[in-house]
């Protein structure tokens, strides 16, 4: 079909989401007053109440759920009282919903108050840890797309194009197998250890699942570079080696973000503007400064360098699980005040 096909499937693509979302995603700003800390503290203070434990002890490991679904419960019926609703307030029309320019719902502030919000989080750990990480699966994606085409067309492959295009099948099929890691089975882990103790959840929880992407990760960069390197058999580098590097790419990213927005989740988008806008600049110097990397000290030495750097980065969960909560209470002032989404708010005329 030629190069160009490619372009043209994309401008299919993405014309049929455009018209999906122009006329099936409606206005979503809404800006919550609910307090989920308030429910959070009576939550942790049933589980900490006498009142809740039962009589037999064989039960024990019960108490956590019991409190937990109790003042849920209260709460909703709380809720559920004191909230009332305005029928005299017209529901909006389809059309309304969809329209372009919504001056009655839409946020108040400024859009440079919006725009510097997420630098505020700068000297937040978790954050800049979680960006760092994050755009470090740019650097491992680099090594991929920038080198696929030099291995697979040379000895002692010598695949065609369409044959070098179906190799990323491998990263597809690993993305999938990471997605289910780094979501339902990472909830599934830290509800497990948030029960182990006493039901309070903590974010670093999450991080204990990190010990497979980061062994993950190393080896499939090993099987893919040296592999190639010391023209193994294809399967090594294009299916072994992209394969566990699609699992270990998408784990990582789904638990350092879940990770972040735990910590903080309060400011949970403008902690995941800070760290896609540090995996961006990350990505931006490696997608320009790869291929000369490359060409200066060969596939081996790159190789054996990016598996070093991903041992470090990835590794550095450890000291994230034994900090990480010193972290968070060394910025609790600061995330208390940041949370007033008013706090920094600039005008066209000025700080107000």
């Amino acid at each position: 079909m030629g190069w160009q096909w490619c372009f043209y499937f994309q401008i299919i693509f993405f014309g049929i989401l455009f018209v999906i979302l122009l006329f099936g995603m409606e206005d979503t700003t809404f800006r919550r007053d609910y307090n989920e800390e308030v429910l959070e503290g009576k939550i942790l203070q049933q589980i900490k109440s006498r009142d809740a434990a039962p009589v037999d002890s064989t039960e024990k490991g019960m108490v956590t759920e019991v409190g937990i679904q109790q003042v849920t419960s209260k709460m909703s019926s709380e809720e559920s009282e004191d909230s009332s609703i305005d029928y005299s307030i017209p529901k909006r029309t389809y059309w309304q919903k969809l329209r372009l320019i919504e001056l009655e719902y839409n946020d108040k502030r400024s859009w440079l108050t919006i725009f510097i919000r997420p630098f505020y989080l700068c000297t937040f750990p978790a954050v800049i840890w979680g960006g760092v990480i994050y755009g470090a699966q740019m650097m491992y994606l680099s090594l991929l797309f920038t080198s696929q085409a030099e291995i697979f067309a040379a000895s002692p492959y010598y695949f065609g194009a369409n044959t070098i295009g179906l190799t990323n099948l491998a990263v597809f099929v690993g993305n999938i197998i990471g997605m289910i890691y780094g979501g339902p089975f990472v909830d599934w882990l830290t509800v497990r250890l948030a029960k182990k103790n006493n039901g309070v959840l903590e974010p670093e929880f999450r991080l204990h699942a990190m010990h497979v992407p980061t062994i993950i990760n190393a080896a499939g960069l090993l099987a893919y570079g040296l592999g190639a390197y010391y023209q193994a058999n294809w399967a090594i580098p294009a299916i072994i080696g992209q394969g566990l590097l699609g699992i270990a790419m998408s784990a990582t990213g789904g638990i350092c973000l879940s990770y972040t927005v735990d910590s903080y989740h309060q400011l949970a988008s403008e902690s995941l503007v800070l760290m896609l806008f540090l995996r961006n600049c990350i990505g931006f110097g490696f997608t320009f400064g790869f291929q000369p990397w490359l060409d200066h000290n060969g596939l081996k030495v790159v190789t054996w360098l990016i598996f070093m750097l991903s041992i470090i980065i990835n590794g550095s969960y450890i000291l994230m699980i034994k900090y990480g909560k010193a972290c968070r209470r060394w910025t609790k002032e600061r995330y208390e005040k940041y949370s007033d989404p008013n706090y920094g708010a600039i005008s066209l005329f000025g700080k107000k």
